[in-house]
């Protein structure tokens, strides 16, 4: 899989709908001159093909020329045998075929909002909002499942009102989260999402009066929304039956809800809010039993997040800054054990979200701008990050009740300079270890693309 040549990439495929007649796609385009990220349609060609001229690893857009969107990091989104993708564009839900690079409409509606793939059947697992004014989460919604190869679709549960975030290992159940009385994160706007970036389009004014840029406003709504202390749930549907369970009710923020790859009863979430004031990552059974923390601070402005489990779903894996923008880790936790291994980070290293390769040999990073919490001078690339261990002379000194340090050795894979980091490129690894997925706009236009891991 993912062994793609040029002359098959010129073979390939893309349905425009879900009868539409098969046309070339990956046609060899020239790089062309960067366009102004942000601006919404691409001001020039946007590549399928080349090498990274700063890194030498080489490039290949996923998409077709109407544009994609990536699922978030930790969402799995390859069929189980790892031959087919899911992604989100402006027409529906499509695959792409990782031999050929073909691509196929699947789900042929504009409002089909991608969860994730099954981890054990050829499934991809989707939601639709009602129509309505009110925001998509405060609206009833349904949620379908579609095969992948035939492209039935199944009717699975309705709900009244919420959001739901990862299906569990068996599929037999969805985690969601929903907020009573919740107000839009950005005030004073009928509908916050900013349609080309997925996010609120964060704005607000600096004590002197002044406008804030996207990371400092983005942090006085996320306190506001903190410190408003809304009614949430976190609870499970039964996708056989329909049935709705609450797990936990709390005024924390209640956020990122991920079922483990392994484990159908294991789910971590996060409290959200402003990383230094909250303790971000939890976990709870399915089946009962109250939350625990999963990391407990240390010291004054000590933060973590952005947490994904292992492949195996032995480990829980997480950006910690100790303090924030100055010390630089990959943490993790074995949940069996409660050991604890972190990886430091160079500064122009850290980035958005971190994810670890199938076979757990690799990490990786999609960058940061200077503007956010880490302040990177040049953090800007998509980097591959090597584990390596700390050495002490000669002599091993290991107790379980401490933490283990080890590094990470970057490798820039992807120049990200022309990207703005308002879209998240929520990177992921093939199932065969040997590209990296990720969201950009670095051309205009939002695109999936992939970058190999070994230099050619």
């Amino acid at each position: 899989m993912a062994n793609w040549t040029r002359r098959e990439w010129m073979r390939g495929t893309v349905a425009t709908s879900a009868a539409a007649i098969a046309a070339p796609v990956l046609a060899r385009a020239g790089q062309g001159a960067p366009a102004t990220p942000g601006t919404g349609a691409a001001t020039t060609r946007v590549p399928t093909d080349w090498v990274d001229p700063r890194t030498g690893h080489r490039i290949v857009r996923l998409s077709g020329d109407e544009g994609a969107g990536k699922a978030y990091f930790y969402r799995p989104t390859f069929s189980p045998q790892g031959d087919v993708m899911v992604m989100s564009t402006p027409k529906g839900i499509v695959t792409v075929d990782m031999k050929t690079g073909a691509r196929r409409m699947l789900v042929a509606d504009p409002r089909a909002e991608l969860i994730s793939t099954g981890r054990k059947t050829r499934t991809a697992f989707y939601f639709i909002s009602d129509p309505g004014d009110a925001q998509p989460s405060d609206r009833p919604r349904t949620l379908y499942a579609v095969d992948l190869d035939s492209r039935k679709v199944r009717r699975l549960a309705r709900m009244e009102q919420g959001q739901c975030w990862s299906i569990n290992a068996d599929e037999t159940l969805v985690v969601c989260t929903v907020a009573y009385g919740d107000t839009p994160l950005q005030p004073d706007v009928p509908d916050p999402r900013n349609r080309r970036f997925g996010q609120a389009e964060y704005a607000a004014n600096g004590p002197d009066g002044r406008p804030l840029n996207f990371a400092k406003a983005k942090g006085v709504r996320m306190l506001q929304r903190w410190a408003a202390r809304v009614p949430m749930e976190l609870f499970v549907i039964d996708l056989r039956t329909g049935a709705r369970r609450v797990l936990h009710k709390s005024t924390d923020w209640l956020n990122h809800a991920q079922f483990s790859p392994t484990d159908p009863g294991q789910i971590i979430f996060s409290h959200e809010g402003p990383w230094h004031r909250v303790t971000r990552m939890w976990r709870i059974r399915a089946d009962g039993g109250a939350p625990e923390a999963l990391h407990e601070r240390t010291m004054n402005m000590e933060i973590w997040g952005h947490e994904f489990f292992s492949p195996d779903g032995k480990w829980v894996w997480y950006d910690l800054q100790t303090p924030r923008g100055q010390v630089f880790w990959v943490a993790g936790i074995e949940l069996a054990t409660g050991r604890r291994l972190w990886r430091r980070v160079e500064q122009n290293d850290w980035s958005v979200h971190f994810n670890v390769s199938p076979d757990q040999t690799l990490f990786a990073g999609d960058g940061g701008d200077r503007d956010m919490v880490a302040h990177a001078p040049d953090g800007k690339w998509i980097v591959l990050l090597r584990p390596e261990p700390v050495v002490d002379g000669d002599v091993e000194v290991y107790d379980p009740k401490f933490v283990t340090p080890e590094v990470l050795r970057g490798e820039r894979l992807v120049d990200m300079s022309a990207h703005d980091y308002r879209l998240e490129p929520n990177l992921t690894f093939t199932p065969d270890n040997r590209w990296i997925v990720f969201g950009s706009n670095m051309h205009g236009a939002n695109h999936v693309y992939m970058v190999e891991v070994a230099k050619r």
